[in-house]
């Protein structure tokens, strides 16, 4: 039996409050905040982070799924690229999926067919034109969902699709923004109507009544059509999990992994959840619960970006290349196991790990090195505070980090006040986007607090 074994989600730490954004437009507050990338945050580095902790210490994985309407490449697999990041053999299948809010559901209900091990990851980075409606609705997210057949959390006992070409929400190959026809109408005829009547059918095939609903996870155009659809399947609102569109905003295509993790969250043994995945159609699921098994979860603490200048300039930031020069396909092959898949070289004669990756170890003078993962948390040895390197805020954090199980990596700090810093402070490597040169973007790894 294929099924949920692990979930995860990603939030940025940085939060921008409604009321800074419309108080910019010289219009009247808005309550509540939305989350927000960093400058050198996208949503493949957000699935990425997403992805990492279903996957470490979890071998055996047959795919890698990657569900997004913002991906940074139109003809590259960001599927391939957060895989070898996870440091995934290359047997593992990769693929990605877009074009819809629904895709992530649509990349779940694929590697459920597949029947294999897999993760599916959602994010999204969407972008609403300034002092437009999307632009205080949209926040940024990601989240995955690993499956399995041990130890299996919740099962799918039914699964459904609906396709329905009807424009309510749309982005043109040249839109640098989400395109919309903002209605009730909209609403009613794109969301609601789609959404009630495949989980009509999804409980038809499960040979269910409404009444047999415990945790419904359905996604929110808007923070209340969620509540009509409920109430037009006979589902009670105290059983309807919150979208957080309040707090987090609305996440695009990672929103329905996002709600269906907070719906695990909140089950117990036995219960059945209504997931809804919604966008040119709909995408369903109806879960039977196992056993829960919360997330861990994460220091709460949200950093501010507490001005609208300083908002639009982040989101700006990696849109124009730095003129920088071209790094050839043959160094990043060359380079690829140290500066894409995190390995070290080892020496099994004093147990040193050597990074960068080595022929000889810097300890013992030993030959006989072997490649090996390095950890991806440590503590802060050093650091630097740099007001001349030319970034998106000033100053840029230098960082030396001593890595759990050995090895010392050198990086810059990132999702931190400069004032915060502490030598041996924990610390974790996350994946982040540097410069762009002129034909391409460029990943490496940073360290933020833990």
């Amino acid at each position: 039996m294929i099924g949920i074994t692990a979930y995860s989600a990603y939030i940025p730490r940085y939060r921008i409050r409604r009321e800074t954004i419309t108080t910019a437009w010289g219009a009247p507050p808005v309550p509540g905040c939305k989350a927000v990338r960093n400058f050198d945050e996208d949503s493949l580095t957000m699935g990425q982070a997403a992805a990492w902790p279903l996957l470490e210490g979890a071998p055996g994985m047959a795919a890698l799924y990657f569900a997004s309407t913002t991906a940074p490449y139109w003809q590259r697999s960001a599927a391939g690229l957060i895989a070898a990041c996870c440091d995934l053999p290359a047997e593992v299948a990769t693929a990605d999926f877009g074009a819809s809010l629904r895709s992530g559901v649509t990349a779940l209900r694929m590697a459920i067919e597949g029947g294999k091990a897999a993760v599916v990851v959602a994010a999204d980075a969407r972008d609403g034109a300034p002092e437009s409606s999307e632009e205080l609705a949209f926040g940024d997210a990601a989240a995955a969902v690993r499956l399995g057949t041990d130890d299996v959390l919740a099962e799918v006992i039914a699964a459904g699709s609906r396709s329905d070409d009807f424009p309510d929400e749309w982005r043109r190959d040249r839109d640098a923004h989400v395109r919309s026809y903002p209605s009730k109408y909209s609403t009613a005829r794109g969301y609601e109507a789609n959404v009630v009547e495949l989980a009509r059918a999804l409980l038809r095939d499960a040979g269910m009544q409404p009444a047999g609903i415990a945790r419904a996870a359905l996604v929110s155009p808007d923070g209340r059509a969620h509540l009509a659809a409920a109430r037009a399947l006979g589902i009670p609102p105290e059983r309807v999990e919150d979208p957080r569109v309040r707090d987090l905003g609305i996440t695009g295509a990672a929103m329905p992994l996002l709600m269906l993790s907070h719906a695990l969250d909140r089950a117990q043994s036995g219960d059945v959840i209504l997931a809804m995945g919604y966008g040119d159609g709909a995408e369903g699921l109806l879960l039977r619960v196992h056993r829960p098994k919360p997330m861990l979860r994460a220091d709460p603490r949200a950093l501010e970006q507490g001005s609208y200048p300083l908002y639009r300039k982040l989101r700006e930031f990696q849109k124009t290349d730095s003129g920088g020069p071209e790094i050839s396909n043959v160094l990043l092959r060359r380079e690829e196991s140290q500066n894409v898949r995190l390995r070290g070289s080892f020496c099994p004669q004093c147990g040193t790990m050597n990074f960068p990756i080595a022929k000889i170890c810097g300890s013992c003078r030993n030959g006989g090195l072997t490649e090996k993962p390095l950890a991806r948390k440590g503590r802060l040895f050093t650091f630097t505070t740099d007001f001349l390197y030319e970034g998106a805020v000033q100053p840029n954090v230098m960082a030396v980090v001593d890595l759990d199980g050995g090895g010392r990596f050198l990086c810059q700090m990132t999702d931190v006040e400069p004032a915060d810093v502490r030598i041996g402070m924990p610390v974790e490597l996350v994946l982040r986007r540097m410069r762009e040169s002129a034909g391409d973007h460029h990943y490496y790894w940073k360290c933020r607090p833990v």
